[in-house]
């Protein structure tokens, strides 16, 4: 009896780690491991749909995307591999350090590169917005982490990280940024939003600037163009604060163009360009409307068909 006595008690917690494991559940399974399921899917950012403890395709679906977002086989069957990621994935995060009173770095945005962006990168996952792998490259899912934090801090979205939104990030960085395309660039005084910034820009073709990227692929454009046989010609690209002021007086004295206040224009963001495009009938403006976009191009008031920006 003694031996059987311990047999059993040996046993016990083996018995119970089994009937503690989660059940394989697919589609059309029910119960309250399903809500579970569902109730984790909505934690890791995958909608299942209600949580009603009915696997429908729905959850099938939100199944299948965190499946492939984690390597695993999308088959929408949730076994054990698949609720150990969940687990993981919902896992309660450590509390982060409070913050410093404030924070302050270099001006960021897409393309930058160096250890300031790995810092930034490190801290906005450690706030709970994911950027991934923190790379030191500010590429486009560091710039939707940018774009969350600053929203959900009550600042512009517009995934540049400049003093106001490492004031709300709380950390001091500094060093060296690189940023892809900049050869041959000068650095000046930008305008976003009435906000001075930072910026490169460099030459395009006809004689202009713009920020550096979109230098880049404004040429880019302005060859595939050329090779077609249209000629992009451009009037105005970047401008300073004094010719900004120049157009804005004009406008008000009535002897100009409509002009955006000084400090407000997305010219002297380095983003926007005037080409000449001659109406929308002409085949430059034909040309454009069908390629602009995949060089990151886009028009962006309606009032006006030779004015294109950089929204990539």
């Amino acid at each position: 009896m003694v031996a059987i006595a311990r047999s059993s008690a040996a046993l016990a917690p083996r018995a119970s780690a089994a009937l503690a494991a989660p059940p394989t559940l697919r589609l059309d399974s029910r119960g309250a491991a399903v809500t579970t399921l569902q109730n984790k899917l909505k934690a890791a950012g995958f909608n299942p749909g209600a949580a009603d403890g009915h696997f429908g395709p729905k959850t099938l679906a939100a199944v299948k995307a965190f499946q492939k977002a984690k390597g695993l086989e999308a088959d929408g069957v949730v076994g054990p591999k698949t609720w150990n990621a969940l687990n993981k994935a919902t896992a309660p995060k450590p509390p982060a350090p409070p913050a410093s009173s404030g924070g302050s770095g270099p001006t960021l945005r897409e393309g930058a590169r160096g250890e300031p962006v790995r810092a930034l990168q490190n801290r906005l996952n450690q706030l709970g917005f994911n950027v991934g792998a923190a790379d030191g490259s500010f590429g486009p899912k560091t710039e939707a982490a940018v774009k969350a934090f600053q929203k959900a801090k009550g600042l512009t979205a517009d995934g540049v990280v400049g003093p106001k939104t490492w004031d709300k990030l709380g950390i001091k960085v500094s060093g060296p940024v690189t940023t892809p395309g900049t050869g041959g660039g000068r650095a000046v005084k930008g305008y976003v939003n009435g906000v001075p910034r930072d910026i490169t820009v460099s030459p395009i073709a006809g004689g202009k600037e713009m920020r550096s990227d979109a230098a880049a692929a404004f040429n880019r454009m302005h060859a595939a163009a050329k090779a077609a046989g249209i000629n992009l010609h451009v009037n105005s690209a970047f401008r300073s604060m004094e010719e900004q002021r120049a157009l804005y007086q004009k406008y008000l004295n009535g002897t100009g163009n409509l002009a955006a206040k000084p400090g407000y224009s997305n010219h002297q963001g380095g983003i926007a360009l005037d080409i000449n495009v001659g109406g929308t009938g002409t085949s430059t403006y034909k040309w454009l409307a069908n390629n602009a976009s995949r060089f990151g191009f886009a028009r962006t008031v309606p009032s006006e068909p030779w004015h294109w920006e950089y929204r990539p």
